[in-house]
């Protein structure tokens, strides 16, 4: 799988919108699930990352360990960005805004098949056989909406190792304040380091 990291957790949250009925496309309740990273991955892949979301705002804060910044995404407003702590700094997420949405589409219009049940990372879950565009793999849902596990047909994917349901902060999904606001890729581009444009 070689996409960045935000977009592994975009498709861990676009995933619940496959459920028949389309019952949950977010979390029902606050949980931390921490993921592995399946199949082949470009070296800048994290090979495991956490999703916590605070479902009563929709919002999702993805992090790694290997990773310099921590990912907040909003999916009522669709704004995505970084934050670096140790910087002081947000910008806006690597993955453009378009890309991010094709993933949620994906999910939404899936054409579904049942295929049992199964369990993962002591959950539960239900799972599906999904196909969109060319695109085939299974994802296995909890009845409130979290993916414990999603692949594509080449076994590429994220499957979940622990699940945590707990009240989360909600500072914790915030941008602190006095942080700037600054596009590190037009920063780049400015010193001549060639990053492609968003």
């Amino acid at each position: 799988m070689r996409r960045p990291l935000f977009a592994l957790a975009l498709c861990a949250a676009a995933f619940p919108a496959l459920a028949q009925n389309r019952p949950a496309s977010f979390p029902t309740r606050d949980v931390v699930v921490t993921y592995r990273v399946l199949g082949n991955a470009s070296p800048q892949t994290p090979r495991e990352f956490t999703v916590a979301a605070l479902a009563a705002e929709g919002r999702l804060r993805v992090e790694a360990p290997s990773m310099p910044a921590w990912a907040l995404a909003d999916r009522r407003t669709g704004r995505t960005e970084m934050v670096m702590d140790s910087m002081r700094v947000v910008t806006p997420s690597p993955v453009r805004q378009d890309e991010a949405m094709r993933y949620i589409r994906l999910a939404e219009t899936a054409r579904l098949t049942g295929a049992g049940s199964a369990s993962q990372a002591g959950q539960r879950c239900t799972n599906y056989r999904f196909e969109e565009q060319g695109q085939r793999g299974t994802a296995c849902l909890t009845a409130d909406g979290v993916l414990l596990r999603g692949v594509n047909e080449r076994g590429e994917g994220v499957e979940a190792t622990r699940v945590e349901y707990a009240r989360q902060d909600p500072a914790r999904f915030r941008v602190p304040e006095g942080y700037r606001r600054m596009d590190l890729g037009d920063m780049a581009r400015s010193l001549g380091l060639g990053m492609p444009r968003r």
